[in-house]
């Protein structure tokens, strides 16, 4: 069965704060959470309007519980949160500040980037699984010339955009990242619904196969109107070609309820290419 919660991997939370001047080489924000032993600060800039504001709550923070922060004051602001990918969004009422621009979906293996004010890095592979627990979400890992950034730090390509956000270091110098894809889907649902939401299409896979086969179709689900079929071997998601069982999971957390969707699967030797519309489905 896939794991849709987000306790199968190091808490992830993106939290947008306001940043410095265009000129500054840090930013004046920061976004902080409760955690067991206090606050937990977070790298914290501006996207989309200038009114929403990101980082990263790490493992064992409460992400409904983060602040906004500038100049040693909290700033009144509305709270997000994705309870895939650990995503939160504040979004303020004041004036908008300046936001960084987020780059285009699929980044490359081997690009380079540079962390805002620090060091630069280059991404080296997607992390499926953590400790043997597969993710509900695909991470970047990124190796660093220097000292790897501090979570929240946005991670900008050599135009200067967004192309992923800087989460856990596991040494002194590599570090996981989210993508900015990530990023923009949660930013899309909040600023269009004013909450987050997830798409639903009624199937089930089983993690330990070598293919992404399906095991079971929900009766009444998207699927089972759009007539997969247990047993049937998922190729496609939307524009994602899928390898393994992660590949599918991934996929999944980008569907958006209400917008169909393309679906490729193989049967019986056969490739079948059908449209599958997203329901929502909340508390997953």
């Amino acid at each position: 069965m896939i794991c849709s919660s987000w306790r199968c991997l190091p808490a992830l939370v993106a939290v947008f704060c306001i940043s410095a001047p265009a000129d500054a080489a840090e930013s004046s924000c920061a976004a902080t959470f409760p955690g067991p032993a206090g606050e937990v600060q977070s790298a914290a800039f501006p996207i989309g309007d200038g009114r929403h504001f990101v980082a990263i709550a790490l493992s064992g923070v409460q992400a409904d519980g983060g602040k906004l922060r500038t100049n040693g004051r909290v700033l009144p602001a509305e709270l997000f949160v994705d309870p895939v990918s650990r995503v939160v969004i504040f979004r303020i009422s004041g004036a908008p500040d300046q936001p960084l621009a987020l780059g285009k979906n699929g980044l490359q293996m081997g690009a380079d980037l540079k962390a805002r004010g620090g060091s630069t890095g280059r991404t080296s592979g997607w992390v499926k699984q953590i400790n043997g627990k597969m993710l509900p979400l695909s991470l970047l890992k990124v190796d660093y010339a220097e000292a790897a950034p501090a979570a929240g730090t946005p991670l900008l390509d050599s135009a200067g955009a967004v192309v992923a956000v800087a989460h856990q270091t596991t040494s002194a110098k590599t570090g996981y990242a989210i993508p900015a894809e990530v990023v923009r889907r949660v930013l899309e649902d909040v600023q269009h619904d004013g909450r987050v939401s997830r798409g639903w299409i009624g199937l089930k896979l089983l993690p330990q196969a070598a293919k992404p086969q399906v095991t079971k179709v929900q009766e009444g689900s998207p699927s089972a109107q759009a007539g997969i079929q247990a047993g049937d071997v998922l190729m496609e998601v939307g524009t994602r070609s899928l390898s393994d069982y992660a590949d599918a999971v991934n996929a999944f957390y980008f569907l958006q309820p209400g917008v169909p969707s393309a679906l490729r699967v193989k049967r019986d030797g056969q490739e079948i290419s059908v449209s599958v519309t997203p329901v929502e489905r909340r508390g997953e």
